[in-house]
Parts: structure tokens; C-alpha cells; sequence
């Protein structure tokens, strides 16, 4: 379970890499380091832009078929 996340106003938030929070925010995991962030007010819950939350069902790929060699 994942839930869109954002560095609370006037924060800056490192991912458990090292590389810094996307001011925007981004999807996150439920993980131990994710809710201690919530806990102590670094991460706050936010609303997903509406590009990602339409790219969303997007993301499988699209079925083709394939003709069978010899079969032209």
C-alpha cells in the first residue's frame, strides 16, 4: 500500500537514498522511515496531480497479437 506524499511547508525531506523529497510530492511506500517522516511532521498526505492519477490506469502495456510465421 502506497500513499502520495509531500514535505510539510517549510521542510526538506531526504528519500531513505539520500536524494531529496520532490517538493510536488510522490508516491511513497508504507515503510518504517515513510511513517516516522509522518510522525514527526515531515511528510504530510496530499493529493495526487491529476496527470498521475490519470497515468495511473495507463500503465499496462497494450496486448498485441502476432500472426504466425508462414501465415501470410
Amino acid at each position: 500500500m502506497s500513499q502520495f506524499l509531500k514535505p510539510a511547508e517549510g521542510r526538506t525531506v531526504d528519500q531513505e537514498d539520500g536524494t531529496p523529497w520532490p517538493v510536488d510530492g510522490m508516491e511513497a511506500p508504507n515503510s518504517l522511515f515513510v511513517r516516522r517522516r509522518i510522525a514527526d511532521g515531515d511528510l504530510i498526505e496530499a493529493d495526487a496531480p491529476a496527470e498521475v492519477e490519470a497515468a495511473e490506469p495507463e500503465a499496462e502495456a497494450p496486448k498485441t497479437t502476432r500472426k504466425p510465421k508462414g501465415d501470410n
